[in-house]
């Protein structure tokens, strides 16, 4: 599987093309600070129900820092966010448990390690937080994994250990976990970080069926390509801040930004 692969058939993913119509989540303003650094700053986005946006930019950037905000691994220290109908305002002080769930129910998170247990088999560690958050039946929660597992290419895997799997099957473990939660958002940090090639590609071939279903997602990315032609909007982060973002082929093409033109200059010139 080779990363040309990963063109859309879908019109809806053609290159720069429109998001649905209306904001399904909106972050306003927001800022993450550790002591006198800014690790996310005063950063403003929005994304249409469906839409996919990917994260791009140097390492150090805060593109992982907001990534983590969105999903309140880590509390911003100032700002609004919503996502569907659950709204967090960080101006007012540390948001309740009851808000920070009702937001977090709404989104899934793939991160760069694939954070699953060790002593679990891949049924297990898709099934348990099911039963967990969303108070599942065993049985509902074994059903529901069975098919997350299946659409990730990995239901003759659900009896195996993490050890005994590849690192793209571990990862494509952890996002049938995520899917398996029911989220409409998707929150993607480097999914492919560390995996060679060829693995990367599978765990991207996966990410771009999630999105010609449709489904709502935020990729923190180093891989151009899948930026280009699988994202709606291409989103340019330097140091904490979104600088440019607009149609892949527009930032990929003809930047504006000089810090953009000369991050790309340096990615895609290798």
């Amino acid at each position: 599987m080779s990363i040309s692969h990963l063109s859309p058939n879908s019109s809806a993913l053609e290159e720069g093309a429109p998001a649905m119509e209306g904001s399904f989540v909106s972050a306003v303003q927001l800022t993450k600070q550790f002591g006198e650094h800014k690790a996310v700053n005063d950063v403003s986005l929005d994304v249409a129900k469906g839409e996919v946006i990917s994260i791009i930019g140097p390492s150090g950037a805060g593109k992982s820092s907001l990534i983590r905000c969105l999903n309140l691994l880590e509390v911003p220290s100032s700002g609004r966010l919503r996502i569907g109908d659950a709204t967090v305002d960080f101006d007012t002080g540390t948001p309740s448990k009851a808000s920070v769930r009702n937001l977090r129910n709404y989104t899934g998170m793939v991160f760069q390690s694939f954070n699953l247990f060790p002593h679990f088999t891949a049924l297990k560690n898709v099934t348990l937080p099911q039963m967990r958050v969303h108070r599942r039946s065993k049985a509902e929660a074994e059903e529901r994994a069975m098919q997350e597992l299946k659409r990730v290419g990995l239901e003759s895997k659900a009896g195996a250990y993490p050890a005994q799997c590849s690192g793209g099957q571990q990862q494509r473990i952890a996002i049938a976990r995520a899917l398996a939660m029911d989220p409409q958002l998707m929150l993607f940090d480097e999914p492919t970080s560390g995996l060679d090639p060829e693995i990367g590609a599978e765990i991207l071939q996966v990410m771009r069926k999630l999105a010609s279903d449709n489904m709502t997602m935020l990729v923190v990315t180093h891989e151009m390509e899948f930026a280009r032609h699988v994202s709606n909007q291409v989103a340019v982060m330097v140091e904490g801040s979104i600088i440019e973002q607009g149609p892949p082929e527009q930032i990929m093409t003809a930047p504006n930004n000089i810090r953009t033109q000369k991050f790309l200059s340096a990615v895609l010139g290798r």
